[in-house]
């Protein structure tokens, strides 16, 4: 385990942990549990794109000027990702043009269409900043529109600031703000941080601790997420890695655990009570 990671909660401490993070006047019901599962995977779509383009875009050394950045950025783009259309919109910003989507233009396991402008900048003499914008950008059937904001720290690590409207699959409109740390780590990512998002349903707050997840799945193997309704319910959710169903993770509301497994396409497996 390494030193910035919080200690994994084992499911026995679930149902004391949702009692103490909020005063509630009843547990949360199952169906409101899934709803919970069922918003972390809509979040995971959205940071299943941006995870892609910030380690497209700003898996650099940071220290060059935001115009060095820039070429560094428009040379390494163009070789990872012949695809794209990469051009300079001016000399400290870049535009990757990935298409129509037909043919489909990858980048890793993913496939894009419109385009991403990134504009790197110098708030202070030791910062920079990264500056990623989307243009009717599209991926796997979920659109992003919005902005994030980058910014490299100690230890290899990036903190990511944004705020984006998600369009789903099923034709959902979700706006999300987060900012989390991150840093990749023998091929996962670790992550720490909050999520705050509006729906039909009202305003949903998570926040992610001890995150770690394979860029490919839809959910963490490891870590934990607290999740605020907007029924005023604390839903505690952790993950305990792949199982033959898909990825599991144990939810608590504040009675006992429910277990769940996400499948790849992101489809919920309700695996009952533990």
């Amino acid at each position: 385990m390494l030193p910035w990671q919080p200690m994994m909660l084992r499911p026995r401490y679930l149902a004391a942990l949702a009692l103490l993070t909020g005063c509630v006047p009843e547990p949360a019901s199952v169906v409101e549990i899934r709803s919970a599962v069922s918003e972390l995977v809509d979040q995971g779509r959205a940071m299943a794109i941006e995870h892609a383009l910030v380690n497209l875009t700003t898996n650099v050394d940071p220290t060059p000027a935001p115009v060095a950045l820039a070429a560094a950025v428009r040379a390494s783009v163009a070789a990872a990702v012949p695809c794209a259309e990469v051009s300079a919109a001016d000399d400290t910003t870049v535009l990757i043009d990935f298409g129509l989507g037909a043919p489909p233009c990858g980048v890793g396991d993913r496939s894009f269409a419109g385009a991403l402008r990134v504009s790197f900048s110098e708030p202070t003499p030791d910062a920079r900043l990264a500056t990623l914008s989307f243009v009717g950008l599209t991926s796997e059937g979920s659109g992003l529109t919005g902005t994030m904001r980058v910014t490299w720290g100690g230890d290899e690590t990036r903190r990511v600031v944004s705020e984006l409207r998600l369009d789903t699959p099923d034709l959902r409109q979700i706006e999300i703000q987060s900012d989390r740390i991150q840093r990749t780590y023998r091929g996962a990512l670790q992550l720490d941080g909050w999520h705050r998002w509006q729906t039909l349903m009202g305003r949903w707050k998570m926040e992610l601790r001890g995150w770690e997840q394979d860029p490919a799945a839809p959910v963490p193997d490891r870590g934990i997420a607290d999740i605020a309704t907007p029924y005023e319910h604390d839903i505690i959710l952790d993950f305990t890695g792949p199982r033959a169903e898909g990825h599991e993770l144990r939810a608590n509301g504040g009675r006992r655990d429910h277990v769940f497994a996400v499948a790849a396409d992101g489809e919920i497996i309700d695996l009952g009570d533990d």
